[in-house]
């Protein structure tokens, strides 16, 4: 090592050239490898207009450009027209749901009303239908009736009082109703027992007083008051007569049912003796009539 001088720089080799040691220093030359146009760290090199080119970057590729700044005021403008819009938007489905809603009520009550008519034009076609099969029935009970039975008629002064009885019974007439008298008939599946015999028991009893209905029912309604009898009132199918029914304990040996019903100014009682006859009872007064 010469006195005052430095040590080569490392990396340069022995290129450097001692210049002297007139001043006691060793001078360092310029490395001829640096060009002067070289690129800055981190550029691959020179573009077009004499620029540092970015690693990775193609000559004649624009460069990209930074983002504007968007202003405070841009920035709240845009944000009210996003708040309107979302006001708008709910308005529309708001809407859209109301319509929806009263579209819904408007059918259901539509709906409703066609049920109801329906269900009316219905409950009156059932009970039309139920009126016809039972004029249907009545007009078959009748026929059938009249198949299996015959017709009894009262004398025309006593009102001719009709109805018809089974074809197998008897009939006795005890009294016609001459001379201002009662009329009396008695009917029996069998031969018509004795009239004066109180044992005797009959289907029907069938009589026309020549009394006022009223006096004829006190003495049943006497019967009612003391528990014996029980009363109803009572109507023939086709509205013509109209009286009252009893049940009971008629008299001390005899239980049945009687009715009593008004006819012109008499009155006319049918009585069964026993309720074994009830059925036939039931049947024989469904066609009473009063014939003109």
């Amino acid at each position: 090592m010469m006195g005052g001088g430095f040590p080569p720089m490392q990396g340069q080799g022995n290129t450097n050239t001692n210049m002297g040691n007139n001043n006691g220093g060793t001078m360092i030359m310029p490395n001829p490898s640096m060009n002067a146009n070289a690129a800055p760290q981190g550029m691959t090199g020179m573009g077009p207009n004499g620029m540092p080119m970015p690693v990775g970057a193609v000559p004649g590729m624009v460069a990209p450009q930074p983002m504007p700044a968007v202003s405070a005021g841009e920035t709240v403008q845009e944000q009210r027209k996003s708040s309107v819009g979302e006001i708008i938007i709910l308005v529309v489905v708001c809407l859209i749901a109301a319509g929806a809603i009263a579209a819904a009520v408007y059918f259901f009550v539509q709906w409703n009303n066609l049920k109801t008519s329906y269900d009316t034009d219905k409950g009156d076609a059932v009970a039309t239908a139920i009126k016809e099969q039972q004029e249907k029935d009545e007009a078959n009970f009748e026929q059938r009736e009249k198949t299996n039975t015959v017709q009894f008629t009262g004398p025309s002064d006593f009102g001719s009082i009709s109805f018809y009885y089974q074809k197998t019974w008897n009939v006795y007439i005890k009294s016609d109703g001459s001379n201002n008298s009662d009329y009396e008939a008695y009917f029996s599946k069998s031969a018509v027992d004795p009239i004066d015999d109180e044992a005797s028991r009959y289907a029907l009893r069938f009589s026309i007083r020549q009394a006022q209905s009223s006096d004829v029912m006190t003495e049943y309604n006497s019967l009612v008051t003391e528990g014996k009898l029980s009363a109803s009132q009572f109507s023939s199918d086709n509205n013509q007569l109209s009286g009252t029914r009893y049940e009971g304990k008629i008299t001390d040996s005899i239980s049945g049912e009687v009715l009593v019903f008004k006819v012109n100014d008499k009155t006319a009682i049918l009585q069964t003796d026993s309720m074994n006859y009830r059925d036939d009872f039931e049947t024989l007064i469904k066609t009473l009539r009063k014939n003109s």
